[in-house]
């Protein structure tokens, strides 16, 4: 009924990839709030 199209080491590698975009985005927004923070202390 359903066709994989991909094998399963590309399937594992974009869900490798996909974790790692989310961890760098999770790291970007955390480093957003500590800089926005930072600047309201020093204001």
């Amino acid at each position: 009924m359903f066709n994989q199209y991909l094998q399963d080491g590309a399937n594992t590698f974009i869900a490798i990839v996909a974790v790692l975009v989310g961890f760098a985005t999770a790291l970007g927004y955390v480093d957003f709030l500590k800089t926005k923070k930072a600047d309201k202390k020093e204001d």
